[in-house]
């Protein structure tokens, strides 16, 4: 038998999985409950070994979820590569002088199957066990072996859920970085541009690629396909803010609500074109003033979303036939909404309202 408490291979194998340490879950505590009731024992363990305790990512009837590696009978039998059926410890010289195996409350009987890595490395047991001497019958002791490759199938389920969300947060970083890199590249070619025109354009380029930047994150961010919408719009506008004019300013006023992360990205796209709009027109000469954008909730399943600046309002034909306003119209209607614009003391404002 080889030494498996400092078997480096094994533990490293073992801390792969990211298990050590984790909540209780229903999908172990059942298969342990289920071992239990199946083999008529008062005990059941999902027991992993580490180098100085072992510890139970479930256990019935045991009323603790670790012991000292002194009391580890599966550190003993786990390496075997086959289960393991001891009738009485207190026959059985491996178990003579081990502190779990003695005394009124001994453990006298234990059945276990070795959980074995895909590479072979036995990371612990999956165990039932008795205060006194016992057996198991032929079905009992082939449910055990069901029920272990059960146990094992979710250890590795677990860490091949682990290693996607590992992948995936690396190729969004990469993504997040490649669009800053080309964001900060369009800056660049803006303030080098020649004329008026090109320029607003490479900067307006550059902010809605700055907004897919942001979404990109927000994904990172979350470990679900939904946003809350209040949170994202306030760093949308934090980044909106950094190219407005010096004097104006963004005041958002979002109403939490969670979104799909598509929606939340059509949101960005009518906030972020409202705003471009805004900052090239409605704010001229150094003009002071603010971009309001207020969202609330008018009925179970409608938001509304108000965009409003207080500046000296927006040309006609911009608003009629301009992109920044077709886009806003194909996000709208993407979104199952429309838009219509609003009545405001000064300046320019718009409705949108969509179901969510």
């Amino acid at each position: 038998m080889r030494d498996v408490i400092s078997d480096r291979t094994r533990l490293g194998t073992l801390n792969a999985y990211k298990i050590i340490g984790t909540a209780r879950e229903a999908a172990f505590d059942d298969l342990a409950r289920l071992a239990a009731t199946i083999c008529g024992k008062p005990l059941a363990l999902v027991s992993l070994v580490e180098e100085n305790r072992q510890w139970f990512k479930a256990e019935y009837g045991l009323g603790m979820r670790e012991m000292p590696i002194e009391d580890s009978i599966c550190s003993r039998i786990m390496d075997l590569d086959q289960p393991t059926v001891i009738s009485d410890t207190w026959e059985d010289p491996r178990f003579a002088n081990m502190p779990v195996c003695v005394g009124v409350d001994a453990l006298r009987f234990y059945a276990g199957v070795p959980l074995v890595a895909p590479n072979g490395q036995p990371l612990g047991s999956f165990c039932v066990l008795d205060r006194e001497p016992g057996s198991l019958t032929d079905a009992q002791y082939d449910a055990l072996r069901v029920l272990a490759d059960q146990v094992m199938a979710q250890l590795d389920l677990r860490r091949a859920l682990h290693q996607a969300q590992m992948l995936r947060k690396e190729a969004d970083h990469r993504v997040k970085n490649a669009l800053q890199s080309i964001a900060s590249l369009t800056r660049i070619q803006a303030r080098a541009a020649q004329g008026d025109e090109a320029k607003g354009m490479l900067e307006t380029v550059a902010r809605r690629i700055a907004v897919v930047a942001e979404l990109n994150a927000e994904l990172n961010r979350s470990d679900n396909q939904r946003i809350d919408m209040s949170e994202y719009l306030a760093r949308i506008s934090t980044l909106l803010q950094e190219s407005a004019p010096e004097q104006v300013t963004l005041k958002p006023d979002i109403e939490p609500v969670d979104v799909e992360t598509s929606e939340a990205g059509l949101i960005a796209v009518i906030v972020s074109e409202f705003a471009t709009n805004s900052f090239k027109h409605a704010f001229p000469d150094g003009r002071a003033g603010s971009i309001r954008l207020t969202g609330r909730k008018t009925a179970p399943d409608r938001y509304t979303l108000i965009c409003a600046d207080d500046g000296v309002g927006i040309p006609k034909d911009i608003v009629s036939d301009g992109l920044g306003i077709m886009i806003i119209e194909s996000a709208a209607s993407q979104l199952g909404g429309a838009i219509a614009p609003q009545e405001v003391p000064a300046g320019h404002a718009i409705t949108v309202e969509f179901p969510v």
